[in-house]
């Protein structure tokens, strides 16, 4: 194992660069990769090679020394972050698929599985970030089970637990990875997060602040301890590390959401709305944003304004009960009954248990109207 000199992690002999911050390593006897692919190779380069990779006449090591090396060329993640600065396209997606195509070819030609747990982190990644969280806590827990050493492995395991909701489990793994790194800021951040969506906010800060004290320009800790805040209903301290947050990162969406909830719930509506067009600048599609809008622009009983903003938001989640339910809200208001009636519909086919759409559609019910469908 190659430990590295920058953050402490420890990387897998033959390794050139860490795998958690992508820090040269040091050189530890001869290496058993291929060469990496020359700087500069476009995602749609490294498709190509792998297209073009044998995997049988090769030597294992090297076939997966190389695969890790496109996986690093292509910029694919190996630390889950949950709000990432740089989405993952889909060629990059496309191509980690090929890599587990790839994997699977050697493992049926060597007739057992590959036990390489940077590859196994990378595809845990790769898997993670296409939302197929059962299969990324697999890599990951096989990852864990090379190197029990490896903090990072258990930390993406507990991101895997966490995103699929089992999270007394995540909460175990977090504290591993702590336990075997005391100044993982990312294990304590999340760890924090852990607990607030457990419904435990006064519990989750005090590991916000344990992340914060190593690692005082950490946007996402911040970002996370003002959306605690918020929810426990303390609006200008969450105001005050949202807009740290933002200070860090500026193209934070999700922070500017929520300093606009925030600033909504302190009764400062227009301070909201430009907090929710700045999210819209940064990413104009963005469905939170545009719902959000809406109800601000009903609260200042604007209602083009508001219907307009719902109706993007629709266009970017058809499938959100919420923002069906608001149009109608609108619509109906506007006396346009027949169409606030189909909105409350559309609502409760998505979602049969949304009683406040249950109720306006009986309300216009009793006024004769009737659904067309």
């Amino acid at each position: 194992m190659i430990r590295c000199p920058a953050c402490g992690t420890g990387n897998m002999d033959g390794s050139s660069i860490c795998k958690k911050c992508r820090q040269a390593l040091p050189p530890a006897g001869p290496a058993l990769s291929a060469a990496p692919p020359p700087e500069g190779r476009s995602t749609k380069d490294l498709v190509e090679e792998l297209k073009a990779m044998e995997v049988v006449d090769r030597e294992p090591g090297e076939v997966v020394r190389a695969l890790v090396d496109i996986l690093l060329q292509a910029d694919i993640p190996v630390l889950i972050e949950k709000y990432p600065t740089r989405q993952v396209n889909d060629l990059q997606k496309f191509l980690a698929g090929m890599v587990e195509e790839k994997l699977d070819e050697l493992e049926k030609h060597l007739g057992a599985p590959v036990r390489d747990s940077l590859l196994l982190l990378y595809l845990g990644c790769a898997a993670y970030i296409q939302g197929s969280y059962e299969k990324a806590l697999d890599r990951f827990s096989a990852a864990a089970e090379l190197d029990r050493t490896d903090a990072v492995a258990e930390y993406d395991r507990a991101m895997a637990l966490q995103s699929l909701g089992r999270y007394d489990e995540a909460l175990e793994s977090f504290s591993r990875a702590i336990t075997l790194r005391a100044d993982f800021e990312q294990a304590w951040a999340n760890k924090a997060r852990t607990l607030a969506l457990q419904g435990r906010g006064r519990d989750a800060l005090e590991y916000f602040e344990r992340a914060l004290c190593l690692d005082r320009n950490d946007p996402e800790a911040w970002f996370g301890k003002g959306a605690t805040e918020e929810d426990i209903g303390q609006y200008e301290e969450a105001l005050r590390c949202l807009d740290t947050a933002i200070r860090l990162r500026p193209d934070f969406v999700q922070a500017w959401n929520y300093k606009g909830d925030a600033l909504f719930h302190l009764g400062r509506v227009d301070d909201a709305l430009k907090a929710y067009e700045h999210a819209l600048e940064v990413r104009p599609h963005d469905f939170e944003a545009w719902n959000n809008l809406g109800i601000a622009h009903f609260s200042k009983k604007d209602l083009d304004r508001a219907l307009e903003a719902f109706n993007k938001a629709l266009m970017v989640k058809a499938e959100s009960d919420d923002a069906w339910l608001n149009k109608g809200t609108v619509l109906e208001l506007k006396g346009e009954m027949q169409e606030a009636l189909g909105c409350y519909d559309r609502a409760l086919r998505l979602n049969p248990d949304c009683e406040q759409a249950r109720k306006a559609r009986e309300k216009l019910y009793s006024l004769g109207m009737s659904s067309d469908i």
